[in-house]
């Protein structure tokens, strides 16, 4: 069982402080992000010549300054570093990796049998979409590898499980506190991207669970490996293409 040493004793007698401090953090990272990857790609597009490298460079740039920044805002509010749960065990990788296993099966179920009942492949027409936005372009490709196979999980990890779960399952209690982050994750995603397909969503779901009970039960550096993994895997996949 994860570790949540020492936080309960400290901050128990906040009570509520602790939960709005959790949704103020939800709330200012869909905010920021939103910021970012709306109003910054339309600045930053003229200058990079492509909307899919503004994108890029503020997803590598921005989520680890927004990150840092929720952290220190959780350290203010007594969720000190111990309390993030990042120790390293071959369980935790073990189960991030089988974490990972169980996502892509659900992934692949919906998939078969979306196309089974609707007959179209809204997963492969995203990931193409992603790739002709890339447009061949060597130097977006590899930031994309960089910042959503590598920077963006770590930095999500961070904020959402290590900071935002720890206070909701202070609040609530350990599964309550990971529904509740799981929920608010999926909830980000739809907003920044302005809705999403029914595999999108099956898929967002799926993670965002994964990945909450991966926290949960084995620390936050099982989730970051598992979703390390998972983004690593999705991203090479659309690069191959575009290249």
């Amino acid at each position: 069982m994860s570790k949540n040493r020492s936080r309960v004793s400290d901050r128990s007698l906040q009570g509520g402080s602790i939960a709005r401090f959790a949704a103020a953090a939800i709330l200012t990272w869909v905010v920021v992000e939103v910021g970012l990857r709306w109003g910054g790609v339309w600045v930053l597009t003229d200058v990079v010549g492509s909307a899919r490298g503004a994108d890029v460079i503020l997803l590598a740039v921005g989520f680890p300054l927004l990150a840092y920044a929720i952290a220190r805002w959780g350290m203010r509010r007594g969720i000190a570093p111990l309390d993030w749960d990042y120790d390293l065990s071959l369980r935790a990788v073990g189960s991030a990796i089988g974490g990972v296993v169980v996502y892509y099966i659900v992934v692949v179920a919906a998939s078969v049998g979306y196309t089974q009942f609707v007959g179209t492949a809204q997963s492969a027409a995203a990931s193409t979409a992603l790739a002709e936005s890339i447009g061949g372009t060597l130097w977006i490709a590899a930031v994309l590898l960089l910042a959503n196979g590598i920077v963006v999980p770590i930095t999500e990890e961070l904020a959402w499980r290590g900071v935002i779960q720890t206070a909701l399952m202070d609040s609530y209690g350990t599964y309550v506190g990971g529904v509740l982050t799981a929920v608010a994750f999926v909830g980000k995603h739809l907003v920044v991207d302005a809705g999403a397909s029914v595999l999108r969503l099956v898929s967002l779901v799926a993670l965002a669970f994964v990945l909450c009970g991966l926290r949960a039960r084995y620390g936050t550096v099982s989730s970051t490996v598992a979703h390390l993994v998972a983004n690593s895997i999705a991203t090479a996949s659309v690069v191959f293409v575009a290249l």
